[in-house]
């Protein structure tokens, strides 16, 4: 039984996703206005908040995202959506639920995201998880993969100023498939209890490789001080853990 899914916000669909995200308090969050976000869940994902001038290279966010799901749940690459083709995103096209996505961005500046929360039954009163930072469990639970993966992102980040673009999207996507276990971890092995135990040593990487279900997308997404978007996904094709294709986006956020 796959965990049960408690959405932070308006969502359409349940697409599974291994993410969140740490954004100031207000309606609907902006590019603009994201922070720093510690990240992880299957796998972690990462938001930066530039401070610096508009000097070349300069990068107002950065973020890396793993989407853990079953290889055989229908979905849609990466395209534009919407009336307007307004909104960039992935689609969830499981049966009864298509439409709904784990990831996006629109080119007015608004980006959601989705979490899966680790528990074998569904706390239908719980409170939504808000604008903090989270993995596949509670506020602030430190499941070392998430500290890990945290860690190799802050050092690409903190390199990110002297590197070219392509190079960075690189080192990101390198976080992003790291398949080193972070163990031993009693906060999974608690939360997840039976749930988890089978595939404990392969759930606790920052990417995850179990029968069926695991990372199967990578996001990057890029944008500078003068709101130009780079958004780069690798997706698995075909069930197939040897089948990538890769798409990048490039846009510029409008008023």
């Amino acid at each position: 039984m796959p965990p049960e899914l408690l959405c932070a916000g308006r969502c359409v669909g349940q697409a599974g996703a291994a993410q969140a995200w740490h954004c100031p308090s207000g309606q609907g969050h902006s590019v603009w206005d994201a922070v720093r976000m510690p990240l992880g869940a299957g796998t972690p994902v990462d938001v930066q908040r530039r401070e610096d001038s508009a000097t070349e290279g300069s990068r107002r966010l950065i973020l890396a995202a793993n989407r853990d799901e079953f290889y055989s749940r229908p979905s849609k690459l990466a395209d534009f959506w919407g009336n307007n083709n307004e909104i960039l995103s992935g689609l969830d096209m499981e049966e009864g639920k298509e439409g709904g996505t784990w990831l996006g961005i629109s080119t007015r500046g608004k980006l959601a995201a989705l979490t899966n929360y680790l528990q074998p039954q569904l706390d239908r009163q719980a409170r939504g998880r808000g604008t903090y930072g989270l993995s596949n469990a509670l506020l602030e639970t430190p499941w070392r993969k998430l500290c890990f993966g945290k860690q190799l992102f802050l050092e690409a980040v903190e390199r990110s100023q002297a590197l070219p673009k392509d190079v960075l999207i690189a080192n990101l996507l390198d976080v992003l498939n790291n398949e080193e276990a972070q163990l031993p971890d009693p906060a999974i092995e608690d939360q997840g209890r039976e749930y988890v135990q089978p595939v404990l040593s392969k759930y606790a990487a920052v990417c995850v490789r179990c029968p069926g279900y695991g990372t199967r997308t990578n996001t990057i997404i890029l944008v500078d001080a003068d709101g130009h978007v780079t958004f780069t996904e690798r997706s698995m094709m075909d069930k197939d853990l040897s089948h990538w294709e890769t798409r990048t986006y490039e846009f510029t956020l409008q008023n």
